[in-house]
């Protein structure tokens, strides 16, 4: 891959998010990163957006991804929409000669993950996922740990999410089967399910999952248990999900135990280890690798500064394929393999 000094950035959707991404490029990376255009339906995002620039006159602003791939030539583009729209736009971004970051999920359904792999891989192009906890502390620590041997084998995972999604989306686009694809299990439950699979290196094989809508057209709360392969742990390990949509505030919960130890990741990002009753403690902090954007990556290996994606394409399949088992358990009322 040819590398960077200057990068041309395009950014498809100029919601609350995408303005988030270019916040970043515009305020941490002068003369790294050259914004040559905005899409977006909305011309008050549009609008926006184009104020966050300074309103420069190199800046085109558009309503369509099309007209800016096509007019602008990005050298990448960062995708931030609603996402039923995510698997066309980084199809026709590829085809267009552009580098990747798209938010997650990557894309709605497993066969469009398979179609998104194929088409990067023909374009010969990065496509990151914006799964932020790969770039955190806490979460690249407990990786290590897990991969260094020191709890031993994962035999369970015990993982929650609580957010106050269902009162704080509701009307908006996320909450609309349509244009989301499902509700917080595809939402911010994305998240947890991709970084439980990154740290712990388990393949789930079977899902069995309550969910309820609580009135809506998408998934609210989650209950699923998986069972999952792990080299090593006679009979595998299971893991459990909670996904919680109806609550008044946002807490994240991680509990990792192993055959020869416990590791978890608690509210605040805090890190706790046991290997015994007698023998816990709380990582300190400058014991925690530094924690980074999604963006600060993508960047550093456009400019060939760093050669690895953090959440590479294929995780986008990874999380789609349990995701579509606990849907489908969750209707069947039965356990579902995840294909």
């Amino acid at each position: 891959m040819t590398t960077l000094d200057t990068i041309r950035m395009g950014i498809i959707g100029c919601g609350g998010n995408g303005r988030g991404h270019l916040h970043c490029y515009v305020n941490d990376y002068p003369g790294v990163v050259e914004i040559v255009g905005l899409a977006d339906p909305s011309k008050a995002a549009r609008e926006q957006a184009w104020e966050m620039t300074g309103k420069r006159p190199g800046v085109k602003v558009f309503a369509s991804h099309e007209t800016l791939l096509k007019r602008t030539r990005p050298d990448a583009v960062l995708i931030s929409t609603p996402h039923v729209f995510h698997t066309q736009q980084i199809l026709d971004s590829l085809a267009a000669g552009c580098h990747v970051l798209a938010e997650k999920p990557m894309v709605c359904s497993a066969q469009d993950a398979k179609a998104v792999i194929a088409a990067t891989k023909k374009a010969d192009k990065i496509l990151a996922v914006g799964y932020s906890r790969r770039t955190m502390g806490p979460y690249l620590y407990t990786k290590r740990v897990i991969e260094s041997g020191e709890i031993g084998d994962v035999v369970f995972v015990s993982c929650w999410q609580s957010q106050n999604w269902w009162a704080s989306q509701k009307g908006t686009w996320r909450q609309k089967l349509a244009l989301s694809c499902g509700g917080q299990l595809n939402d911010s439950g994305s998240h947890l399910v991709d970084i439980i699979l990154w740290m712990t290196g388990l393949e789930p094989e079977t899902a069995f999952a309550f969910q309820d809508n609580c009135g809506t057209e998408v998934d609210i709360l989650t209950a699923a248990s998986v069972r999952a392969k792990s080299v090593g742990a006679q009979g595998g390990a299971l893991m459990n999900f909670s996904v919680v949509a109806k609550s008044v505030n946002f807490v994240e919960d991680i509990t990792i135990w192993g055959s020869k130890g416990t590791i978890a990741i608690r509210q605040d990002g805090e890190v706790w280890r046991w290997e015994s009753d007698q023998k816990q403690w709380k990582v300190p902090k400058r014991q925690l690798p530094k924690s980074r954007r999604p963006d600060d990556n993508f960047l550093a290996v456009l400019q060939g500064k760093e050669r690895e994606i953090a959440a590479p394409v294929e995780c986008g399949l990874a999380v789609m394929r349990l995701s579509e088992a606990v849907w489908k358990s969750a209707k069947s009322g039965k356990p579902e393999k995840v294909r």
